[in-house]
């Protein structure tokens, strides 16, 4: 199994970081791996909205979009 490398960046956080996975990894184990839970965050991968079930590919950029909720 080949590695990737992905950029990710987190709304909360200001700055980016290359993260190198395994070449199966799914946008719920990146979520799972950084202690984010699924349904505290959107994500999108090279600018568009995609599903947890989608594999990361190498070079991805990762957005992490932490969903704010209230009254």
């Amino acid at each position: 199994m080949a590695d990737i490398k992905v950029t990710v960046k987190q709304a909360e956080k200001k700055r980016k970081r290359e993260i190198q996975l395994n070449s199966h990894t799914t946008i719920a184990h990146l979520l799972q791996k950084l202690g984010h839970s699924r349904e505290a965050v959107v994500v999108k991968r090279n600018g568009k909205i995609v599903a947890e079930e989608e594999h990361l590919c190498d070079g991805d950029l990762i957005e992490i979009l932490t969903i704010v909720t209230g009254g």
